[in-house]
């Protein structure tokens, strides 16, 4: 529930010099402490560097990453104790190279799946591909993970490899057990030491799933049409996935799009959602 009050991080007041340097305080007026939470201001902050590339520093002045977003917003992590302010800099300068913590990508070749992940936890949805097998995964998938790197790429590639894939259907003609140790040993539903994915979707709404109502029916969205991903890291990941019309009522046409963000150090998602 951590995240949900992250928004008490009150927006900052700023000062630019004739230095150029762009002074933030952030304020948490919450009996919380604030450890390593994203907060966020706007782009224009930072107009009167005059587009130079810029360092973000925190009161011990050791550099602080961040991220523009696709939105022109300037994010980033920040720690302050309960009731008390924290003070950061802006000044012209080359940011050093910075942990990629939240990412994702599509995967044609596990049927259109979009997965992502930040350093505590991954989710999954599902595209045209596999609405096509007529397989129905209508929500959204959770992937659990006990490592702070990225991960799902290497779950993916590991459990997909063509060679293990075409040992594994050798096997089961002469050795099914040794097939199915093989199929375990690669299989992202067991875990490996970095996680697992552990549940099972099918027919529901999954993990967090938004959907109209018809007098008392759900409406069950289906596989994405359409995906961009907007940001990809390395603290925010976001996606927009454009739905396939629905028919809801006597409407054989209302269109939903979700745009979908997931901050490092997060266990959830933040959707916006709307209906055309």
């Amino acid at each position: 529930m951590k995240k949900i009050f992250s928004l008490l991080l009150a927006a900052s007041a700023f000062a630019c010099t004739q230095e150029k340097v762009v002074e933030i305080t952030i304020s948490n007026p919450s009996a919380t402490d604030r450890t390593n939470e994203i907060t966020e201001i706007s782009s224009d902050a930072v107009a009167k560097l005059n587009g130079e590339t810029f360092i973000i520093s925190d009161n011990t002045g050791s550099q602080v990453p961040y991220q523009v977003t696709y939105d022109n917003k300037i994010i980033f992590p920040v720690s302050v104790k309960a009731g008390e302010n924290v003070a950061y800099k802006i000044t012209p300068g080359t940011p050093e190279a910075f942990k990629t913590i939240a990412c994702g990508k599509q995967y044609p070749e596990r049927v259109d799946d979009v997965a992502w992940e930040n350093d505590r936890i991954a989710f999954r949805t599902y595209g045209p591909a596999l609405q096509a097998s007529g397989e129905k995964a209508y929500g959204c998938d959770i992937w659990v993970k006990c490592v702070s790197e990225p991960i799902v790429d290497m779950r993916y590639k590991t459990e997909l490899d063509p060679e293990t894939r075409a040992k594994i259907a050798e096997l089961r003609k002469s050795d099914p057990k040794a097939a199915q140790q093989l199929a375990e040993s690669v299989s992202y539903h067991i875990d490996h030491g970095n996680g697992l994915d552990y549940y099972k979707v099918g027919p529901t709404l999954g993990a967090g799933t938004s959907a109209l109502l018809a007098n008392d029916s759900i409406v069950y969205p289906y596989c994405y049409k359409d995906y961009q991903i907007l940001d990809n890291g390395p603290l925010r990941f976001t996606v927009k996935l454009v739905y396939n019309p629905l028919t809801v009522k006597e409407n054989n046409n209302v269109i939903e799009t979700r745009v979908i963000s997931l901050d490092a150090g997060s266990q959830m998602n933040k959707y916006t959602i709307t209906y055309d």
